[in-house]
Order: C-alpha cells, then structure tokens, then sequence
C-alpha cells in the first residue's frame, strides 16, 4: 500500500466516524455528549489499525465514578502503548484551555507517559503533561458537517500523530557508561507510583473494594493506627518496589503473576501486596497505573539489578525525593555516602582490633554490632563486607562461609 492511497484509507476511516457523530448528537437526547464518541472512536482506531497494518486493540475503561482514569487503553502488539481521554465536542483537546472537572482530571492524568485527547474535531498528543507536536484540528465540526469536516490534509496530520501516538516506548535514561541513571529512573517512577497511591485511597472509600480488607490486615499485622491515606502510600509504594523486586528476582516477562511467583519463596508480605491485585476488582480499580508501572519495569535491564557495587543501595532516597520530598524529609531518608561508610567502619574495626583486643573486629563472636536507624542498611552492609575481608585476610576464603552464616545476627 503507498503512503498516498493509506493517506486516502485514513481520511474514509476519519470521515466515517465523522458521520457516526453527527449522527449520535442529532439524537442525543440523555447521556453526556462525550459518551456519543465511544463507539465511534472504537471504529474509528479499528480502521486506523488495518489502515496501518498493526495489531491495535483499544480497550474501555471502567470509570467507577472517579476523577482521572481515562476511558480507553491502547495496546500495541499485546504491549500498552497509551491511553485516550474522549472529551464532548467543543471541549477541545488543549489541556491548558480545560476547565473544573475536565482540568482536575488533566492534573491527575499528567503523569501519564503517553495519552491522547480528542473532542473529535481536535486531537492532542502529551506526555507527562507536556504537549508533543502540534494540536491537529479538524476543518469542520463533525457534529454539523460529518464526513465534510475532514480533508486529505487532515487525514494526514491525525496519520502522523497517531503514528507518535503509537511509537511509544518507555526508556530507561542511561549515564554515559550505558548504566542506568538511577536518579532519571526514580524521577519515572516516581509519577507513577503517585498515579497508584491516588488510585488505592479512591479505592478505600468502596466497601466492597478487596483493598479495604487488605488495609485491615496491614493494620493488624504493621501500622495499627495508619490512616487510609498513610496506608495508600505505603502500599503503593510496596507494589512499585515488589514488582522492581519481582524483576530482580527473574520475573521474565513481568507480570502480575510472574512476579508474585518469583516473590512467593522469600517475600511473603510483597507477594502477598501482588496477590491482592489479581482480584479482577482490584486489578479493575489499579488499571491505569499498574499497567503503566507493569509496563515501565518491564523494560529494566536485569543485568543492572545485582553486581558486587550495588547501585541500588541508595535508590530509595532518589525515589523519595522524586516521589514526595515531605515525605523524605519527615522520614529523615538520607543517606550517607559509601566512602564515608567505610571510613567510619574501618576506623571503629581499628579501635575494635587494637584498643579492644578483638582481632577479628566487628566479625569476633563477643562483637554486636546495633544500628538503631538501619534504614536501607548501608552501615550493616559495611560492617559485613569489611568483616568477611578480614575473616579471608586472617583464615582463608574457606572461612568465609561460616563467618558470614555467624554475621547474621548483627
């Protein structure tokens, strides 16, 4: 097929739906406008998808009556490519221009990677909440005009856009060295993340939702006195972290199911946080941003996940600052810098062998070591590494094994 007779197949395929909502709003007569869109616009991305050749399933969102969930998502060759927020014509699709309901639910939707707008007569693209390309506008009013409001040159400004629209694919930002820039990784999760933790406080205020049982639990068994709120967060904090975990530990490709199983064995409380989601109501209530977190996760190398210099020791302060800086400051994640870590560790090791008469330091038996704010453990894990090198220093690599079996309780 050339690229002028596809022109030609999209323009057929636009003026159809053209002509389906004029029809509609004729006889709109009960129903909010933007409902007169849906079918329509299923049709209309059906003939997008065979105008292109690709496998496009666009799929409808169920709303259950809350602010920021769009109304469809679009997959691509079985991946979530984005999503599609449908407005009533004259809305518009410029964010910037929305009011009241529609500009709360453009807020809360900015995180949303890839997502288009459309009232019909004029489509946007954004990303993150900023605009990419130009606004395409129509040159009639489907409404009044039908399948006379759109032109070969329209035709081929929605191609061009749709094209973006669907090209979409999540990176992980990279330092110079091809690693994985953890602080650009945090400020991509982070949003999303948000998205998920808006999502579960919508969710506790359903009685019937499974997270209202989940939230007992938690309760019950960690934060006695956690509000809804405080829950929300930490929960969805967990499931960001178990899926990073999931992919850690193997989850290939990463799923709900994959990672619950790779958790299954060690992390019963993350594979349990999973579990909760494979309730077709609670995955119904998550959508959006589960998709989104499923889908961004999915693409992280797993040979940057473990290496003898953890990289990802110092993550969760880059999350933090990224996810909620009140939060990072109020929970006092900070942390200090490895050089300092071993500095302080060699130095209290010295005094321990030398001024204590404990020739193994921190690994000797009569040696405890407390730390009363761990936090993400890095002075534990120095304390252990520079324990084991003594221990091979002063017994051999054999000596290893048992000394650190022996570190465990510290």
């Amino acid at each position: 097929m050339t690229r002028t007779s596809r022109a030609i197949t999209i323009q057929e395929t636009l003026q159809a739906f053209a002509e389906a909502v004029k029809a509609k709003m004729s006889q709109l007569a009960h129903g909010e406008p933007e409902d007169q869109l849906r079918g329509p616009f299923e049709n209309l991305m059906s003939g997008v998808a065979r105008s292109l050749g690709w496998n496009i399933v666009c799929t409808g969102e169920t709303h259950l009556d809350r602010i920021g969930h769009p109304d469809y998502a679009v997959h691509l060759n079985k991946l979530l490519a984005g999503y599609v927020e449908l407005k009533a014509p004259g809305i518009g699709a410029n964010v910037k221009r929305f009011t009241g309901h529609n500009r709360d639910q453009s807020k809360r939707s900015s995180a949303i990677p890839n997502i288009f707008y459309t009232d019909g007569n004029e489509w946007a693209l954004y990303r993150s909440g900023e605009g990419v390309g130009e606004v395409v506008r129509l040159s009639g009013d489907i409404s009044v005009d039908g399948k006379n409001a759109v032109t070969p040159d329209d035709a081929c400004a929605l191609e061009r856009l749709f094209r973006d629209y669907l090209s979409w694919q999540p990176i992980i930002p990279t330092d110079r060295k091809g690693k994985i820039d953890l602080k650009g990784f945090a400020a991509l999760l982070a949003p999303l993340c948000r998205m998920l933790r808006n999502d579960v406080t919508d969710a506790l205020k359903d009685p019937k939702s499974p997270l209202v049982q989940l939230a007992k639990e938690w309760r019950q068994l960690l934060f006695s006195d956690a509000s809804d709120e405080q829950f929300a967060d930490a929960y969805a904090q967990t499931v960001a972290f178990a899926l990073l975990l999931g992919r850690s530990d193997g989850a290939d490709p990463l799923t709900l199911g994959s990672a619950e199983a790779a958790l299954s064995a060690q992390h019963t409380l993350l594979s349990r946080a999973l579990q909760v989601l494979t309730d077709p109501r609670a995955r119904t209530e998550m959508a959006a941003s589960l998709d989104l977190l499923l889908r961004v996760i999915a693409v992280v190398p797993t040979a940057s996940l473990a290496g003898p210099e953890d990289p990802w020791l110092y993550f969760y302060e880059d999350f933090l600052a990224a996810y909620d800086p009140k939060l990072r400051k109020d929970t006092g994640a900070y942390y200090t810098p490895i050089e300092v870590v071993r500095a302080q560790v060699h130095l209290i090791d010295d005094l321990l062998v030398n001024s204590l008469g404990k020739p193994l330091g921190f690994a000797d038996p009569d040696v405890i070591t407390l730390d009363p704010a761990a936090g993400t453990g890095t002075y534990l894990l120095g304390v252990i590494e520079h324990a084991l090198k003594q221990v091979e220093t002063e017994q051999g690599a054999g000596a290893v094994p048992g000394q650190a079996t022996a570190l465990g309780p510290v």
